[in-house]
């Protein structure tokens, strides 16, 4: 099963049974998290809505004015406020309301990156949102990717940050599972398409300046983030076939604790 499917509701693409990024990174922290992530329901925490503002606000403007809107302040402790803010509710039903300072940061944001030379012209042209479908040839497991942005320069993934600095930004790939999401692409895009492409990140900070940044996932990123990845499809595999999704201690061990590393390093003065 190899498929592009372009203006897929998000809501259909999440809803499939097909393994993503989000889900192996679940995985690799244990079967058990990944369980929950598939059948529960998490509410979405003020950080991951704001990323997804920000997302539809720099690469699908359209979708942007369709699905947000700017909330105005109501006095909500008079009549005549409650009766304003309750029409106002009913007008914009569907659509999720954005205050004006979150209006003002989208919008420098926006500004930082396409001030930002390279991420300009990677936007220049291209498409969002566009998703992806294939059969993993080892496991066999249905797989999905959904970049943020396909153009000619290869794949981009637009992420919101505290910190777009090389040595920062390095440490929320590590930390949040983006080596993986790097390889698990450009795996999926050859096996979709048959191309070798380059994966970008356009790093964008949260707070002012807005500064953006803009890198390509080192052929070492992939190497690593590809290992974690394959690991994480045979347990997949091993999981639905035994019907068995474990924790952290899959027998119930009882384990020794030490300290991290870094915090281990600890010189005690007389």
């Amino acid at each position: 099963m190899k498929r592009i499917v372009r203006h897929l509701p998000i809501q259909v693409y999440h809803s499939g049974e097909a393994i993503s990024h989000s889900g192996i990174v679940q995985l690799l922290k244990s079967p058990e998290h990944y369980l929950q992530y598939k059948t529960g329901s998490a509410e979405p925490t003020p950080a991951m809505e704001f990323g997804s503002a920000f997302h539809s606000f720099i690469l699908e403007p359209e979708a942007f004015s369709k699905g947000y809107v700017l909330a105005p302040k109501f006095d909500r402790r008079t009549k005549e406020g409650k009766e304003t803010a309750a029409k106002w509710d009913v007008e914009n039903a569907g659509k999720t309301p954005l205050t004006a300072e979150q209006m003002d940061t989208l919008v420098a944001m926006r500004v930082s990156v396409f001030n930002h030379a390279g991420a300009a012209r990677m936007l220049n042209d291209g498409e969002a949102e566009t998703s992806l479908f294939w059969t993993d040839d080892y496991t066999g497991l249905p797989c999905r990717i959904r970049p943020d942005w396909m153009c000619e320069y290869g794949m981009a993934d637009l992420k919101s940050c505290c910190g777009a600095s090389k040595d920062s930004f390095s440490k929320a790939i590590a930390n949040l599972g983006y080596d993986v999401q790097a390889a698990f692409y450009t795996d999926g895009m050859k096996a979709v398409t048959g191309k070798t492409v380059s994966f970008h990140f356009i790093a964008v900070e949260k707070n002012a300046p807005f500064s953006t940044a803009c890198y390509i996932a080192s052929q070492e990123m992939i190497e690593v983030g590809r290992a974690k990845y394959r690991g994480a499809l045979e347990l997949l595999k091993w999981c639905q076939e035994n019907k068995q999704f474990p924790g952290y201690q899959p027998n119930g061990e009882i384990e020794t604790i030490d300290l991290p590393r870094w915090a281990a390093n600890f010189d005690i003065e007389a």
